[in-house]
């Protein structure tokens, strides 16, 4: 399965996605500092509660980087990686550092002088009760988890409906759309065509 993770030179942020291997998280982080030799990563954004999500983190939290996830997640997330790691032998296990997680209610916003990152709490999603999308205003775009269009053959599923209520009810206008699993890893998604994917699954209610 193909993941994508957002550097931003933002006061150091990184933007969901860890992957769960740890050599491929270490990898990202290695990355950003490449891409930005100056700056410290201070933060790590992590939109839900999902091992796929989650399992990454275990690379960061030893660096002292603050793990910013929905408020719904902050209890679960400094008790997972608050445990003693007795099988593994990685950062977090021999630095044995306290993890460092800040919540969100509803909005949060990251910002410098240039630009600013804008995270939203999304409700009433079955799939995950702690989930946060971004928003980068300056660039129009939109970063989400699972919120993904259909394999070939199958149905638009009812996040996305979900999804452009909560676009809609936050004013947030965007070109282009930017998902964790892309089906196509060189396509981004645009605009039109999550509302295209909104109509369709609209339409068996409709018949």
């Amino acid at each position: 399965m193909t993941y994508r993770v957002i550097a931003l030179d933002l006061d150091g942020t990184l933007l969901d996605r860890q992957k769960r291997i740890l050599p491929e998280s270490l990898a990202v982080l290695a990355e950003a500092k490449r891409l930005f030799p100056t700056k410290k990563v201070k933060y790590v954004v992590n939109t839900h509660p999902h091992f796929d999500h989650v399992a990454g983190l275990v690379a960061f939290i030893p660096e002292g980087i603050t793990v910013i996830t929905d408020d719904n997640n902050k209890f679960f997330v400094e008790a997972a990686f608050s445990e003693p790691r007795t099988l593994l032998d990685d950062g977090l296990a021999r630095k044995k550092k306290a993890p460092k997680v800040e919540g969100v209610i509803d909005d949060f916003v990251l910002k410098d002088a240039t630009r600013e990152l804008r995270l939203h709490h999304v409700d009433d999603l079955e799939h995950s009760e702690g989930m946060l999308i971004a928003y980068l205003p300056a660039e129009r775009i939109l970063f989400t988890a699972d919120f993904d269009p259909p394999l070939k053959g199958r149905a638009v599923d009812a996040s996305i409906p979900i999804l452009l209520k909560t676009l809609d009810r936050l004013k947030i206008d965007f070109d282009r759309h930017v998902t964790v699993h892309p089906l196509t890893p060189d396509h981004l998604m645009t605009r039109d065509e999550l509302l295209a994917l909104g109509r369709a699954a609209e339409k068996p209610a409709q018949e």
